[in-house]
């Protein structure tokens, strides 16, 4: 079990990032960017990958905007989401969306009860030594036939990675990495050799943010935070308000397709680079193993 002083550590990590609004609700079927990438890479594994539809499990899912998307968008029968934070479970606004408080690392759910677990944007927020303890745990409540799908950072060779990777620790988070609390960056056969050793196997993966996603991104955030800037918002630092307003309008046409050409130019790295050259991301498809 996880010490009360962990569980702080960890409360207070996430719970930041919700008091300051960096995560906001998003209910827009619409996903663009980065979140074009996840719906189409995680929705494809639903679809074809995960047979019974009836409970899906957003563990560390925070407001429950991936719980809210696929599990509207696939039509699962039970919904629900965990944090280890009251705070973001308290913003969620729908009533059929079950609310656990709890770590990651003790999911309180029953053994063999979930179809498919969603870890989006949270294992790289989870110390080394309880990486194992979670993935077991995680391995616990899944049903037998069930799928276990991640999207996390990589010690790849994208953008920004390329002189950490030659002169500096990996272990050591710096910039960017450091700022949004990422304490760990593993490599493919490290991840491998971990769900290994927690009776889990890799059906399926993809690499991520390799040219393409890095270059949108990057417009995004300056063009976000110059006009922010511009209207004088006090969200100006994260570009916020500028995101938020486009939001209102993502659905006229104009809008939409040059949101959607956007997206989509983020998506040709996994198109073009998605199973040969390591980026700053990965998603993984996993399964119960056999062997285990």
């Amino acid at each position: 079990m996880t010490t009360i002083k962990e569980d702080q550590v960890y409360t207070k990590l996430n719970q930041e990032f919700y008091e300051k609004e960096i995560l906001g609700i998003d209910r827009s079927m619409n996903k663009w960017f980065a979140r074009f990438v996840y719906a189409k890479v995680i929705g494809n594994w639903i679809e074809k990958n995960i047979k019974n539809k009836h409970t899906l499990y957003d563990a560390g899912g925070g407001i429950g905007n991936w719980a809210w998307y696929f599990g509207n968008k696939y039509k699962f029968k039970r919904i629900i989401v965990s944090d280890i934070s009251k705070l973001p479970l308290s913003k969620i606004p729908e009533d059929y969306i079950e609310k656990i408080n709890c770590s990651v690392m003790e999911n309180k759910l029953p053994d063999s009860s979930v179809d498919c677990i969603l870890l989006i944007d949270v294992f790289e927020h989870i110390f080394i030594k309880d990486l194992e303890k979670m993935m077991k745990d995680l391995r616990r409540i899944l049903k037998p036939d069930g799928k276990i799908l991640i999207l996390t950072s990589l010690y790849g060779w994208g953008q920004g990675l390329v002189l950490q990777r030659l002169f500096t620790n990996r272990r050591l988070m710096k910039g960017e990495f450091k700022a949004l609390s990422h304490v760990n960056r593993l490599s493919l056969k490290e991840f491998n050799l971990l769900f290994k050793r927690t009776g889990l196997e890799i059906e399926d993966y993809y690499y991520y943010c390799i040219i393409f996603q890095q270059i949108t991104d990057d417009l995004k955030e300056r063009f976000a935070k110059i006009v922010s800037k511009l209207r004088k918002s006090k969200e100006r630092k994260e570009g916020q308000e500028t995101k938020k307003s486009i939001r209102k309008i993502e659905e006229k046409p104009l809008i939409k397709t040059l949101l959607y050409l956007s997206s989509l130019i983020s998506y040709l790295d996994i198109l073009i680079f998605g199973k040969f050259f390591p980026g700053r991301g990965i998603f993984f498809c996993l399964k119960k193993s056999e062997l285990h």
